[in-house]
């Protein structure tokens, strides 16, 4: 029974807390608790994290307690009333860490969806797509225990994909959890592999190396022969790790040229250069680290995030490689905005530079602009002159595609400025970047100061109006204000106006996919402008398959689908028919606060 006993407290689940929890597990951006209540920390993030707060645990002995069925569950009566069964294990696929107690989806997400599909996509997710909310979407789908879809397969397969796509998404830890937590089921290879680059991940070197002496017996994976030379060289055995080179040259491929560098650095041979990496690993990352070598820019681009991490912990890297890795992780939502903040922070500039940062940031590169401006705004102690550097500070990293980013990483700062007819000069830039951060309730508090100013302030009223979209999209009332849509539509320039005409299709669409009754003279108004654009289109069976999903109300097909659909760019990147199809199928399925978060990406993407 101790197989079993593991398994009902595993599917059971535990909170993931401040690591999982920051992905808006509870339902969209506006769920999120401030990074303000939590302790900051600073580099290396990920072991500390998942250390502290993954921990499996059983729930407490109540009634509550919820078994996990088995079938083929057989009962007898006996003589004295007491009923004995015989239990089969229960399917390993139904396994998962985050059960809706806790915020996961429902035990039935599966139902009527094929697994064969499920089985066939899940490798396919945009797992590092720029938006926490699809990051949300997806670890609750690959995290949620309950019963696998319909359909024969082999056993413990749909689990083992929806591990690798954890690991795919830097969260090695709680994949192996999910490996771990099933009963009957030899995971070999795999779990060995996500083993060794966690701690590859971690730089625990002994530990890594201990266990590639262990699984190089059994696994003839060429990656354990690459783990091990570089072990070797570790250790000093130059020998081996040159003969073991070798080998990798002789098995038909050509090696690995991080790998032969990393060797001859350390037998003194080279000055170890890396040109290019593509799609590095846990292991090259921990390669460079041991010869003090930074990667090469280029490797940011298909890192992830666990390997994004590892680059902005780095030392050895320039400041500004660490802070591009580090805004990449944060705009996945792999990152706290709280650890961006603390890397600002740490970068070291001149007393000129400090003193003019709103000049000096313009001849600064990309994130060292930003960490300039951050660290100019922390500094200033009066108000109105805070504001001012906060809003070229937004305004760049809005040009740069960082104003999300931006905005979560100074989110304290804006907080702090107070609400009144005095600041209502900056209540756009407040309420965008805090609509940004996730707190839309109080973002909303600027556009009612600005709505409340603006028949004695011009600048009051046009905040009022460029704020009114977002607060629209993250409302939960139905009807539209028809007032403030025709102010925000003269606004635009009308229909005859290029990019008048695309943010009113956006807004009127999310508006639509959102259960918003738009008037119809509106769309009528659209007609007067270009009657096409291009758009990114996706698959029509993947249209027609999210469709039918959502309409028989089947979440999990639904979700990944959705998550499918909006595809490696995000709610950013999709064409709006398909990002009005995702947000409308979200709504369908019971999403709505995850459907609003997704058309708040979308729109503040837009320049809404």
């Amino acid at each position: 029974m101790a197989g079993r006993a593991a398994l009902v407290w595993s599917a059971r689940l535990v909170p993931l807390a401040a690591g999982l929890a920051m992905l808006c597990l509870a339902g969209g951006l506006a769920a999120q608790e401030s990074e303000a209540d939590a302790p900051m920390r600073l580099f290396p993030l990920d072991s500390e994290r998942q250390t502290e707060t993954i921990q499996l645990r059983p729930p407490p002995e109540t009634e509550e307690t919820v078994q996990p069925e088995a079938e083929g569950a057989l009962e007898e009566a006996g003589e004295d009333g007491i009923q004995i069964g015989t239990l089969e294990e229960v399917d390993p696929d139904s396994v998962g860490l985050f059960s809706d107690r806790y915020g996961g989806f429902p035990s039935d997400l599966w139902r009527e969806t094929s697994r064969r599909l499920v089985e066939s996509l899940l490798p396919r997710l945009p797992i590092e797509a720029p938006s926490p909310t699809m990051r949300s979407l997806a670890l609750r789908l690959l995290l949620s225990p309950g019963k696998p879809p319909e359909g024969e397969g082999e056993r413990g397969a749909l689990l083992h994909r929806r591990a690798l796509a954890l690991a795919g998404m830097g969260e090695y830890d709680v994949a192996i959890e999910m490996l771990r937590a099933a009963s009957g089921v030899d995971f070999g290879e795999s779990l060995a592999r996500l083993e060794s680059d966690r701690r590859f991940r971690d730089l625990d070197y002994v530990a890594a190396c201990g266990q590639v002496n262990e699984n190089i017996r059994q696994f003839s994976n060429p990656y354990w022969l690459k783990a091990l030379v570089f072990c070797q060289a570790l250790e000093g055995e130059f020998e081996a790790a040159s003969l073991g080179l070798d080998l990798l040259r002789e098995s038909g491929g050509s090696g690995d040229e991080t790998l032969a560098t990393v060797v001859l650095a350390m037998r003194g041979e080279v000055e170890p250069v890396i040109e290019t990496l593509p799609n590095p690993t846990p292991l090259h990352i921990a390669m460079l680290r041991a010869v003090k070598v930074a990667p090469p820019e280029s490797a940011l681009v298909t890192a992830n995030p666990a390997v994004l991490r590892l680059i902005a912990a780095a030392p050895e890297v320039s400041i500004a490689v660490r802070l591009n890795a580090a805004e990449r992780a944060e705009a996945v939502g792999a990152l706290p905005a709280g650890s961006i903040a603390q890397l600002y922070a740490s970068v070291q500039f001149s007393a000129e530079e400090k003193a003019n940062p709103i000049s000096a940031a313009e001849s600064l590169a990309g994130p060292l602009s930003r960490a300039l401006l951050y660290q100019a705004v922390i500094a200033e102690p009066v108000p109105t002159a805070r504001a001012e550097i906060l809003r070229v500070a937004l305004d760049k990293a809005r040009a740069a595609g960082r104003f999300t980013t931006m905005a979560r990483t100074a989110l304290i700062a804006v907080q702090e400025l107070v609400v009144g007819p005095e600041m209502v000069w900056f209540a756009a830039d407040a309420g965008r970047a805090l609509f940004a951060a996730g707190r839309w309730d109080e973002a909303v508090r600027w556009f009612d100061l600005a709505a409340q100013q603006s028949s004695l302030n011009q600048e009051a009223a046009a905040a009022a109006v460029a704020l009114w979209p977002l607060a629209a999209l993250t409302s939960e009332v139905e009807e539209v204000d028809v007032a403030m849509l025709e102010a925000w539509w003269n606004a635009q320039g009308g229909a005859a106006d290029p990019r008048g005409h695309a943010r009113a299709g956006m807004l009127l669409s999310l508006l639509q996919a959102l259960g918003r009754g738009v008037p119809r003279q509106y769309w009528e108004r659209l007609l007067t402008g270009p009657l096409s654009q291009p758009a990114t289109m996706t698959s029509p069976a993947l249209h027609h398959a999210l469709r039918d999903a959502a309409a028989n109300r089947r979440l999990g097909g639904t979700v990944l689908l959705a998550l499918l659909s909006l595809g490696d760019g995000g709610p950013a990147a999709a064409g709006l028919p398909t990002l009005e199809a995702v947000v409308t199928s979200l709504r369908l399925v019971g999403l709505e606060s995850d459907a609003r978060s997704l058309a708040l990406e979308a729109a503040l993407a837009a320049g809404l």
